[in-house]
């Protein structure tokens, strides 16, 4: 139940970062099996998306403000969900106001050239520095695209508590 599944996380995050802990959402999206799930594209229609594989997503992101979200393995739709604008800038960040950090899986297959300018902030557990040259030497990305992730990383280790 997406309805049960976004107030449940929704209350967790609320309930781990009182504490001055990151709570991270994760997999977004479609993400719904271990065999073969780096590569198997999830193919979902926009109707199934919105209304069962995002919704727990965007009530947990709506009610509880969470500080980060992790990306998926999977492709969906064709295109990997760490590489996805439509996904993480316009329906994450847009639609539901989403402004905290994007993380990829960890060790995903996925090019940080790309990612950034989807709109994924950070590679987990490390990125490639070379990618990233090379990706601002081709325009595949711009440093407005590095300047935000930044300060997206930056805000929110503003946010944790060392206690």
């Amino acid at each position: 139940n997406p309805y049960l599944t976004g107030k449940m996380a929704a209350a967790k995050v609320r309930g781990i970062q009182s504490e001055g802990i990151v709570a991270t959402l994760k997999h977004l999206a479609a993400n719904n099996k271990e065999t073969n799930r780096r590569y198997c594209d999830s193919r979902v229609s926009e109707r199934a998306l919105r209304e069962i594989y995002l919704k727990g997503f965007e009530i947990a992101v709506k009610e509880s403000a969470p500080w980060a979200v992790m990306t998926s393995y999977n492709p969906l739709n064709g295109i990997r969900t760490a590489e996805h604008p439509e996904l993480l800038k316009g329906i994450l960040r847009e639609e539901w106001g989403f402004d905290g950090l994007v993380m990829s899986d960890w060790r995903n297959e996925d090019d940080h050239a790309y990612e950034l300018p989807a709109g994924n902030d950070i590679r987990m557990p490390h990125g490639n520095s070379d990618r990233v040259i090379a990706g601002l030497e081709k325009g595949i990305l711009t440093e407005a695209d590095i300047d935000i992730a930044v300060t997206h990383v930056l805000e929110m280790l503003l946010k944790i508590e060392v206690k």
